[in-house]
């Protein structure tokens, strides 16, 4: 049953006794050891967020964000209150400043970690949110791990829930309201709350989360403020939960509640049970700096420049990219303002800019999306040969699989078409160590990769406050 606007939600809608929001606490407070692979992998998805993170410690979007708090080079400053690093620099600033600017910086590359079902990015939300929280208690890595996998859990079940295509409808973003949750739960569980604290936490998370998608109409910065605010407000909502603080009891599927205000309501179908570490383990991994949407059709175009190296953009009358319809707001929609590109954020979220890169460069790298508004004008006669389309073969199996087709009709009448069932770096088609090592090479240097890959591998048994000491500085 979907609630209507005016129309209370029961309890028994949903397959398990109490909220959802108490169902989750005591999902976060389970006790449980992930098998060895998926312990590893967790590793890897840290070891990719920290890259990317220093990688884009240096766009101007980072640099105003630390700019915006009081920060300090000394971890002692009592005026300041800090403790917590500035990721990529040798700044610390308190809690709540370190989750807002290390979300902001690690998701601004548009390089993060994508769990596609949901349609959201939960490593830039769950690990700023537990390192704030892990250096300020000074909790071990071991904790922080286990606890960003119980926030990667919480956060993509929440985005399940919602349905990613109800909340682009809706003009929401996925990433920043059901990353509230997965913050909230990620710290009660590295703080081991109760359950009934950690009820309530999440409930005022439901009240506190946002995120507009309004980003798109000028490439103003918001998207990666809402990474950094879901992080932010899990602080803020364990806190007030800690100090007695109170939320509604249907926070999340009441009548006005999360999934009415940021989705159509409560799907009971949608709901799910899972293993510790599910999520994270179907998380994919991004290797182009764009919108995630815009990767099967990028993969396609330069594997067919690959295997075609005389192929010849001038030849080509029309270029067909099959985009997924979610998606289809945020990369193809409308197609006349996507042909204006003014900035990397209007890059970043433009089939049209990104196709016609990838089949005229055969690369698709950071420097493309940062200098985006002068290469536009050499990319333009072909991305005017682009149209975007949509597939009933490719919608019919979103969101649990993301597809993508490329036809390319040439001058004479003939054409070729590729398609892929999957996007490269999902669990489809997965990267390897290797290929997360080369991709942090290109972001932060060979050296500094390696040395980080090592800190991270190596991390069980450090606290969080030695591990972050390791952790390389890009800041010029």
């Amino acid at each position: 049953m979907v609630p209507q606007s005016g129309q209370p939600t029961q309890k028994q809608d949903l397959p398990f006794d109490g909220s959802l929001a108490s169902f989750y606490a005591q999902k976060t407070l389970e006790e449980f050891t992930l098998s060895p692979d998926r312990h590893e992998w967790m590793k890897l998805l840290l070891f990719d967020h920290l890259a990317v993170t220093v990688g884009g410690a240096n766009l101007d979007s980072s640099r105003v964000a630390r700019n915006a708090f009081r920060t300090s080079s000394d971890r002692t400053d009592q005026s300041v209150d800090a403790r917590c690093r500035l990721f990529g620099t040798e700044k610390v600033a308190t809690a709540e400043a370190a989750a807002m600017v290390n979300g902001i910086t690690a998701h601004g590359l548009e390089l993060d970690d994508t769990f596609e079902a949901a349609s959201h990015h939960p490593g830039v939300v769950i690990f700023p949110a537990v390192f704030a929280t892990g250096e300020d208690n000074d909790s071990t890595m071991q904790e922080l791990l286990e606890a960003a996998t119980v926030g990667y859990d919480v956060m993509c079940h929440a985005g399940l829930m919602l349905g990613a295509a109800d909340s682009y409808g809706r003009g929401f973003h996925p990433t920043g309201v059901a990353g509230a949750l997965g913050a909230t739960a990620a710290i009660c569980r590295l703080k081991m709350l109760s359950t009934d604290v950690t009820s309530v936490a999440l409930g005022l998370a439901a009240n506190l989360a946002s995120g507009s998608l309004e980003f798109l109409s000028d490439g103003s910065w918001t998207k990666r403020l809402n990474a950094g605010n879901a992080a932010k407000v899990g602080i803020t909502s364990v806190r007030l939960a800690e100090a007695g603080f109170t939320s509604p009891a249907l926070a999340l599927e009441g009548r006005d509640g999360f999934l009415s205000n940021f989705g159509t309501g409560l799907h009971t179908s949608r709901f799910v049970n899972w293993e510790p570490g599910e999520f994270a383990w179907n998380t994919s991994i991004k290797l182009y700096p764009c919108c995630r949407y815009m990767h099967g059709n990028i993969d396609l175009l330069l594997e067919l420049t690959s295997e075609y190296p005389d192929l010849n953009a001038d030849k080509i009358e029309k270029i067909e990219l099959a985009v997924i319809e979610a998606g289809s707001r945020l990369v193809s929609v409308p197609r006349d303002a996507k042909m204006t590109v003014e900035s990397q954020v209007d890059a970043q979220f433009n089939m049209f800019f990104g196709g016609a890169l990838a089949l005229t460069r055969g690369s698709v790298n950071v420097d493309d999306f940062e200098n985006a508004a002068d290469m536009v004008r050499s990319l333009k006669p072909v991305m005017e040969k682009i149209e975007c389309v949509t597939d009933p073969d490719i919608e019919a199996s979103y969101p649990d699989d993301w597809a993508a087709r490329v036809t390319l009709t040439f001058a004479d009448g003939t054409s070729m078409t590729k398609t892929t069932q999957a996007f490269k770096g999902s669990p489809g088609r997965p990267v390897t160590q290797d290929d997360l090592l080369k991709k942090a090479s290109g972001l932060i240097g060979s050296e500094a990769a390696l040395s980080l890959l090592k800190t991270v591998t190596q991390c069980d048994t450090a606290s969080v406050r030695s591990f972050v000491s390791e952790i390389p500085v890009s800041e010029k």
